[in-house]
């Protein structure tokens, strides 16, 4: 299925939204346009299309006011996933929809990292964990796949790359700035771990029940 096929079935017309996280190419399908919040104004080459910029954490919106959140190929780029979801849980209305899509881990540069442990998620919420934040900068510059993640960096040149990609992210976050990376692995498993386990540990912030858990989605980018 495509993403035109979920959004019909599980948000449908005229509800109204928002997207964390577009970049420059928002979820299709979503009508009338959603707010589209994003922490960065570019990616790379890509210019974002945020209406406003903040965090994925704090959005500028009334408790149960938005029929639903959108929010694809981001949970891996929140150090705090599960204060995320608590606070799109918060905005959303009882009956809302939360629409994810969470790369797995197998089908993208991080493919050699490990997988992230629930507990590490956990560690994370306590925490308070903000992007602003060096403790995963070492697992993600030295973990990924960098054939995948800078295909035309020469072999003899891949370890220097490594080397200055965390320093520039500790360099950053030494002053005091966010980083973009990502923080976290998943695959279909952990994360239905992690979606289920959250509700079990407090009902009031993570009230919710998954409807559907797909793999391979959609199917014009099936790492998701």
């Amino acid at each position: 299925m495509n993403h035109e096929e979920k959004v019909a079935r599980w948000i449908g017309r005229g509800a109204r939204g928002v997207e964390i996280g577009p970049g420059s190419s928002p979820v299709p399908g979503l009508e009338p346009r959603p707010v589209y919040v994003d922490c960065f104004k570019a990616f790379g080459a890509e210019v974002s299309l945020a209406d406003y910029y903040g965090h994925a954490g704090a959005l500028p919106f009334h408790d149960h006011s938005l029929d639903y959140v959108v929010a694809s190929h981001v949970l891996e780029h929140v150090a705090n996933p599960a204060g995320a979801l608590a606070e799109w849980r918060r905005v959303t209305r009882p009956g809302g929809i939360i629409y994810l899509v969470v790369p797995d881990r197998r089908m993208t540069f991080d493919r050699t990292r490990p997988l992230t442990t629930l507990d590490h998620l956990l560690d994370d919420l306590e925490a308070g964990t903000t992007a602003c934040d060096p403790t995963h900068i070492d697992d993600f510059a030295f973990g990924v796949d960098w054939s995948l993640f800078s295909p035309n960096t020469a072999h003899d040149e891949i370890d220097a790359a490594r080397k200055k990609l965390a320093r520039g992210m500790h360099e950053a976050v030494a002053r005091g700035e966010d980083i973009n990376i990502h923080f976290h692995t998943f695959e279909p498993g952990s994360l239905g771990d992690f979606l289920g386990t959250l509700p079990r540990i407090d009902a009031g912030r993570f009230g919710w029940d998954v409807a559907e858990l797909a793999p391979c989605f959609p199917v014009s980018c099936p790492n998701g």
